[in-house]
């Protein structure tokens, strides 16, 4: 497998899961435009690509997910939740191919992958994140979410790779100029996980297969890349992990990750 975050972050989400022959996005909340941009400035193939997995409706992860599906033929698939509140944001048309509804920790071959969703606390209707597992290897998409559970923590440990959210830093939020209604949402069990929460999360369910790490929808105004890093660091090292077995990688929006493959 090969996995690149074209984009994370609040203005917009994409990731791109690829195998030899075909590949699967999860998200789109960028313009059609800027995916096809950022998909170009990869080198991955948009004509390998058979479905897009939705986590949730809000626009920085739905924007494009109907024009996907419509001008690249990708089957669609989110929680019935999802499903409904996309249609009410009119990001799917009524003339749309149906959607393909999936349940929190069932199981779903897609395009040769195996996926399985597991629930979030968002304020959003049914939002999930997703286990990825193809060829032995194992990959977690978590983010937008302001609690893990401990029955999610173990449908997701010893990932080969992980995108994690490291949303913000909690004096930053307190210190930036968003209104204290956002900043309490934020902070809440229905918002994002902080860079301490974030680590701690990857502390508990790190195992010996995993070896890529991706710090995922930071904040743009309530975080610092280098500072979600050196939280990560820090708190793997208070809680033993060996950080040298470890590919630890900054997200950006607008601007595609590393390609790792496992």
């Amino acid at each position: 497998m090969k996995v690149c975050l074209l984009s994370s972050g609040s203005i917009g989400n994409a990731i791109v899961i690829e195998s030899e022959y075909d590949s699967i996005l999860i998200d789109c909340g960028l313009s059609f435009k800027k995916f096809l941009e950022l998909m170009d400035q990869t080198g991955l193939d948009p004509g390998k690509l058979k479905h897009v997995l939705v986590t949730h409706e809000h626009t920085d992860h739905s924007k494009s997910v109907g024009v996907c599906g419509r001008k690249l033929g990708l089957g669609i698939w989110a929680t019935k939740g999802t499903e409904e509140a996309m249609y009410q944001k009119k990001v799917l048309r009524e003339k749309d191919a149906e959607i393909n509804i999936i349940k929190k920790y069932e199981q779903y071959e897609v395009a040769g992958f195996t996926i399985t969703p597991f629930p979030l606390s968002h304020d959003a209707s049914e939002p999930v994140g997703f286990v990825v597992e193809r060829d032995d290897k194992k990959v977690v998409y978590l983010t937008d979410t302001g609690y893990v559970s401990r029955d999610v923590m173990d449908a997701v440990k010893d990932a080969d790779l992980y995108m994690m959210e490291m949303n913000h830093n909690v004096e930053m939020l307190h210190m930036c100029e968003r209104p204290w209604s956002v900043k309490q949402r934020i902070l809440s069990d229905d918002g994002h996980l902080s860079n301490e929460d974030g680590a701690y999360v990857l502390s508990k369910v790190i195992g010996e297969n995993t070896k890529h790490v991706f710090l995922s929808h930071i904040s743009q105004d309530a975080n610092l890349p280098e500072l979600a890093m050196m939280t990560l660091k820090d708190v793997l090292k208070e809680r033993n992990v060996d950080l040298s077995k470890l590919n630890l990688h900054l997200t950006y929006p607008m601007q595609p990750s590393n390609i790792v493959e496992l």
